[in-house]
């Protein structure tokens, strides 16, 4: 006898992927009916209500499950790239110390980051189609829901080049505005790198230099330039 919570389970999995494919064939989450996912999940149309209160839940449950998936070990790769460079347990090096090494780690960090971004990209992209699209969609649900998701990620951002040392000192806002910006760029570029696989390793080399760009900019604009230009040469 089946379990179930297990069928329940696997009903949800089921809608949430007839979404995603329905989505990615150049649509919104509105512009399909129930009866057209239930179909397209092999399921009956009443089943829906059993998972989700209407699309905008069910939208919610996409990106909590995109988000679930690539948060953390975003997180875990910046610090294990740091530590590429500079084995945990070794006395901390401050920038006034080594600018050069330092800003090694950084570059690390931002190469690390942008190749597990794409790959997870390349992994799920119908994903970041249907993000992208509800990005700019009718939904305020999901409008809401995406811009917290980039928030989030330029939070986790900013408070690990905070813990890792990644850049000069700078002032807490204007290095969550800089994460930001990075974010929003990296999300909007998902999209080329979908659409455009014969220039993937171009889009890649452009989002690790616009984050180095950013970054060291943002650093110079903090009165950091002496220390930058030691580090560069």
């Amino acid at each position: 006898m089946s379990d179930p919570k297990s069928v329940l389970a696997e009903g949800k999995r089921l809608l949430m992927a007839a979404a995603l494919d329905l989505t990615a064939n150049t649509r919104s989450l509105d512009g399909f009916s129930l009866r057209e996912l239930a179909r397209s999940a092999g399921l009956n149309p009443n089943t829906f209500y059993r998972h989700f209160k209407g699309f905008d839940e069910l939208g919610l449950a996409i990106i909590e499950d995109m988000m679930s998936q690539i948060r953390q070990p975003l997180r875990d790769l910046r610090r294990e790239a740091a530590e590429s460079v500079v084995p945990p347990g070794s006395p901390p090096i401050s920038w006034q110390e080594n600018p050069r090494l330092n800003f090694v780690r950084s570059w690390q960090v931002s190469n690390v980051t942008v190749e597990l971004f794409f790959k997870f990209v390349e992994e799920n992209p119908k994903a970041f189609i249907l993000g992208v699209r509800e990005l700019h969609g009718s939904s305020p649900v999901l409008r809401k829901a995406l811009r917290k998701l980039m928030k989030d990620f330029a939070h986790d951002m900013a408070e690990d080049i905070e813990i890792l040392g990644l850049l000069p000192k700078l002032d807490p806002a204007s290095l969550l505005s800089v994460s930001e910006v990075i974010s929003r760029e990296m999300f909007q570029l998902s999209m080329d790198y979908i659409e455009e696989p014969e220039r993937r390793d171009e889009i890649c080399q452009q989002a690790g230099t616009s984050i180095v760009n950013l970054t060291m900019g943002s650093a110079m604009l903090a009165g950091h330039v002496e220390l930058l230009a030691d580090a560069l040469r």
